[in-house]
């Protein structure tokens, strides 16, 4: 059980690499995904051990408040996760289409940087808030992601299909991916999840919570890109095959 949470982000790395090789053109996707998610490793210390209390490499949870593990952990699910539903459904992102001589035409650096950091801060600002108002940090996160979730909904209502759509195939493959975590370590989530102190109920084997937390960040993911590019969504070209075309 040692290294129980680094093989859980380790499996977790497996479809967003797999996104990765394949598709080329979600590799600016999922690479804005993974730094955005970056901020959110550190919550780990609001985490452990009242939610769970897994074993870190080197104890960096003692020395930091989060380890290498968390680091892997949110930037596997984010390279999934916000591009599952274009993946599966052969979607590519389009980048929107600009005036001449709109200043934007420039480069979107700046102004894409300001409106990831804008959803990310958010996000995290409302579960700290809540935190701080005594909500569990587990329900605070989920509180947090679904407001995130809808904000961005209201404001970009064509994403609401892919949004939803990738929250169900993130909670499947979430699922999917810890079942195969049970197998390898049995008995995990009895032993290192402390599920009690909260909802406490089990899908095959796997904590609700769990399931919980991989659709809620299924939904928000698949509409953070489109939501802070601009882009939309359309049909991949059948002669490009899995190449596409870059993104915005």
């Amino acid at each position: 059980m040692k290294y129980d949470f680094l093989v859980l982000s380790l499996l977790f790395c497996v479809p967003g690499l797999v996104v990765f090789a394949v598709r080329r053109d979600l590799r600016r996707p999922i690479g804005l995904a993974a730094a955005a998610s970056l901020p959110f490793a550190a919550t780990e210390r609001f985490f452990y051990p009242t939610y769970w209390s897994p074993r870190f490499a080197f104890d960096l949870i003692d020395v930091v408040g989060f380890g290498i593990e968390d680091v892997l952990f949110v930037v596997a699910l984010a390279a999934y996760m916000t591009t599952a539903y274009p993946f599966v459904a052969r979607r590519r992102f389009v980048a929107p289409e600009l005036p001449a001589g709109d200043a934007r035409r420039r480069g979107p650096g700046p102004r894409l940087a300001r409106r990831a950091l804008a959803v990310v801060g958010a996000t995290l600002a409302a579960a700290l808030g809540l935190l701080a108002a005594g909500v569990p940090i587990l329900y605070a996160s989920f509180y947090s992601m679904a407001a995130a979730a809808i904000v961005m909904l209201v404001v970009r209502r064509d994403l609401l299909v892919p949004a939803l759509a990738g929250g169900a195939l993130s909670t499947v493959t979430y699922a999917v991916i810890c079942l195969i975590y049970a197998r390898i370590f049995p008995g995990v989530f009895e032993r290192v999840w402390h599920t009690e102190r909260f909802l406490h109920r089990f899908v095959l084997g796997v904590p609700i919570e769990e399931l919980l937390y991989g659709l809620l960040s299924g939904v928000v993911s698949g509409a953070f890109y489109p939501f802070v590019t601009g882009a939309r969504l359309a049909p991949l070209s059948p002669d490009r095959g899995g190449a596409g075309a870059a993104p915005p």
